[in-house]
């Protein structure tokens, strides 16, 4: 029966049948069935409120941080830009399914995509493409990078000067690898025995044929390791005492980690502060986020000295887990497997400070549960947590793959539990204020009261209630924004049918 048919017979259900009563006995009769109504009613509210599974379920007006939310479910080329009354006033269709997306200042969209041809190589996360929409969906510039080299993953960022900032797969043979100084035993059959180190390309558009563009920078991991187990083999010395390289022969274990294992460092978001020029980016498999100095030239991004920092292309910070370059244990570990690293903006509380969402999987003191925390960055390893939110119990947060936060202007942060596709909004008392959850897959979007299905994720058996309304990212923009100015922005009712 629907909840409006259950309201008629509550409500409607007299009859027709006419009677004489005393106005003393119609006062009675009418007092008896409004008892009876309203134990009805009672239950009937959580009924209702059990139904609603999709959809804005939490808008506490006064304390939501105004603006519109973009998203988009990973397996679908819709990409969603709601008000906080959890109404569609945009939306757009790129050439395929998504992992982050970003709102420009001129009202385009930015959006990491996969190619038709599907991927060279690669793993979760493998895109290949950038595309740039305008309003109307129609492509203004697509930059394709999946060669036999370098494969486009995870996340691209637009940057102040027009450019966009670009993760990549690079890939090692096994002879490469081993040359290097990897360990054979630490290769996978599965994947040849290669290794997939990490590369960044700052590129500039090509907006005259609005395809392709130049490698402005670069900078390469397979530049700055350190490894203790080949004396006569490159980069050799103690790994302990060089934290500003990175341990090629580390390769995490147990519940978690990806068994692909070629995907090495497997970064999942980058991040850039212009006010200091340097990028950061999250290693997924070494549970770290690292920061590196983007004022270099590329050929001193190569080496060990140059730029504002002085260090070339090294790691200015690390954070996480020092058991990646011998120094602590398991029992040290700040991090894991975390994502959507980055610098809270100039103007924002809590401005310079880092933001980051920690999955929380399969943690050292025991169980999973995911958080948000907030860092200021001290020396490597050490970082002060200066806010952070967890559920209570924690147990009942907790995402163990893509994922994200975003402070916002009045001092709440938004979520993104992506597992499931939940987005929500809390304060610095860590109270949510506003909760939606993704009602598109890969299919469309659902009915309002349908359960998602999971889905199986490919390399991380078991990955716990991956929903197909997988949400890589979300974000928030405020109705200031300048891509927003000179748009029309009337709600067009929910996605949710």
């Amino acid at each position: 029966m629907s909840s409006s048919s259950m309201f008629s017979r509550v409500f409607c259900g007299r009859g027709n049948r006419r009677q004489k009563v005393s106005n003393g006995s119609r006062a009675t009769t009418r007092n008896r069935r409004l008892q009876s109504i309203a134990p009805q009613a009672e239950q009937l509210e959580p009924r209702l409120a059990l139904a609603k599974t999709v959809g804005l379920l939490v808008n506490e007006t006064a304390s939501v941080s105004a603006g519109y939310t973009l998203f988009g479910n990973s397996f679908s080329r819709s990409t969603h830009l709601i008000d906080t009354a959890g109404k569609v006033v945009q939306t757009w269709t790129g050439s395929g399914g998504q992992t982050s997306s970003y709102l420009l200042p001129n009202g385009n969209l930015l959006r990491n995509t996969n190619t038709p041809a599907g991927r060279v190589f690669g793993s979760n996360g493998a895109t290949g493409r950038i595309e740039e929409l305008a309003w109307d969906s129609s492509v203004v510039w697509t930059f394709d990078m999946q060669t036999e080299k370098y494969q486009l993953h995870h996340d691209a960022i637009p940057m102040p000067n027009g450019n966009v900032l670009a993760i990549a797969w690079e890939r090692h043979t096994y002879a490469e690898a081993v040359a290097m100084g990897r360990n054979p035993a630490l290769t996978n059959p599965a994947t040849n025995r290669e290794v997939w180190s990490e590369a960044i390309f700052e590129i500039k558009p090509d907006r005259t044929d609005g395809i392709g563009g130049d490698i402005v920078w670069e900078w390469h991991l397979s530049d700055h390791l350190i490894q203790n187990l080949y004396r006569g083999k490159p980069d050799f010395g103690a790994v302990r005492l060089h934290p500003e390289r990175v341990n090629l022969n580390y390769v995490p274990t147990g519940i978690g980690a990806d068994t692909h294992i070629a995907a090495w460092a497997h970064f999942n978001a980058i991040a850039y502060n212009p006010k200091t020029d340097q990028i950061m980016v999250s290693s997924r498999e070494f549970s770290e986020v690292w920061m590196i100095d983007h004022s270099t030239t590329s050929e001193q991004a190569a080496g060990q000295t140059g730029g504002r920092y002085g260090k070339g292309g090294d790691l200015l910070w690390r954070y996480g887990n020092t058991a990646s370059w011998n120094l602590g244990t398991r029992a040290n570990q700040q991090l894991y497997f975390q994502h959507n690293v980055q610098w809270i903006a100039e103007g924002l509380p809590g401005a310079g400070n880092v933001l980051l969402f920690n999955n929380g999987w399969n943690r050292a003191s025991g169980g999973s549960f995911s958080s948000v925390m907030e860092l200021k960055p001290i020396r490597y390893g050490v970082g002060q947590l200066v806010w952070n939110y967890a559920a209570n119990p924690p147990s009942r947060f907790f995402a163990a793959i893509v994922s994200g936060a975003q402070r916002l202007p009045n001092g709440n942060t938004l979520i993104d539990e992506g597992t499931t596709g939940r987005i929500f909004e809390v304060t610095r008392t860590r109270r949510i204020v506003w909760q939606y959850v993704n009602p598109d897959t890969l299919t469309g979007p659902v009915k309002q009261g349908v359960t998602l299905p999971t889905v199986q994720i490919t390399g991380l058996g078991g990955t716990p209630n991956v929903r197909t309304n997988l949400t890589f990212r979300a974000l928030r923009y405020a109705p200031s924004y300048a891509g927003l100015t000179d748009k029309t922005l009337t709600p067009q009712g929910t996605i949710e049918k």
